[in-house]
């Protein structure tokens, strides 16, 4: 069932990124390409999939920078460095966990962002939706247990791939605020030590600031 709803919800993003790129195609290029960037705060839940213990499902927070070019049809490339953490309890033979983890990920996404309400709001609304690729790093973890606590670093590197839909308001000719929702997966494992691990289901509600500069 978990893979289906993912594929279901990959599915109905893809959709709607497509439709996005239709209208972008009908509308007129009447604005100027835009150079800025963005800054988003990440709140969600995630399943890791590790070879040593079972799978464990926590919460997701961190936040990203990217540097975004904006052509004048509403397409936006976007690519920056950002940090995510993944906590989570759990048990395994019998002894109760706390798990750490922050990674270390480098973003590329295509966005297409298009006018809605434009007289209700006086041009201001947007919708944006994106797909995009992920690199991704373990830079460091941290087991508790009553016994102590077990530290790792530099577990290795591995890929993922994204989907994201939300709206943003112009709240000046500069600065855009916005709120969207992310859905990411892994799709290789990384590997280091005997241990195979990646992150599935990474779904998120982004807050975004954007600067045009």
């Amino acid at each position: 069932k978990i893979i289906i709803n993912m594929k279901k919800s990959a599915i109905t993003l893809f959709t709607v990124f497509s439709s996005f790129l239709t209208l972008a195609q009908e509308s007129g290029d009447t604005k100027q390409s835009e150079l800025g960037i963005k800054v988003d705060a990440k709140l969600g839940y995630a399943t890791l999939i590790q070879s040593d213990m079972v799978n464990t499902q926590g919460d997701i927070n961190g936040g990203e920078v990217q540097f975004y070019y904006k052509l004048p049809g509403g397409t936006s490339f976007n690519t920056g460095i950002g940090l995510m953490d993944f906590r989570a309890n759990g048990t395994l033979a019998g002894e109760s966990y706390f798990l750490d983890q922050r990674y270390l990920r480098i973003p590329l996404y295509v966005n297409y962002s298009l006018s809605i309400f434009e007289k209700q709001f006086d041009d201001k609304l947007q919708g944006y939706a994106g797909i995009g690729l992920y690199a991704n790093t373990l830079l460091r973890e941290e087991i508790q247990t009553l016994g102590g606590t077990d530290k790792n670093k530099n577990q290795g590197w591995n890929g993922g791939y994204g989907f994201q839909l939300g709206m943003k308001f112009g709240v000046s000719d500069n600065f855009n605020f916005g709120l969207g929702f992310e859905s990411q997966n892994d799709f290789s494992k990384m590997k280091k030590n005997g241990v195979e691990r990646k992150l599935e289901q990474i779904s998120t509600v982004n807050f975004t600031l954007e600067f045009k500069f």
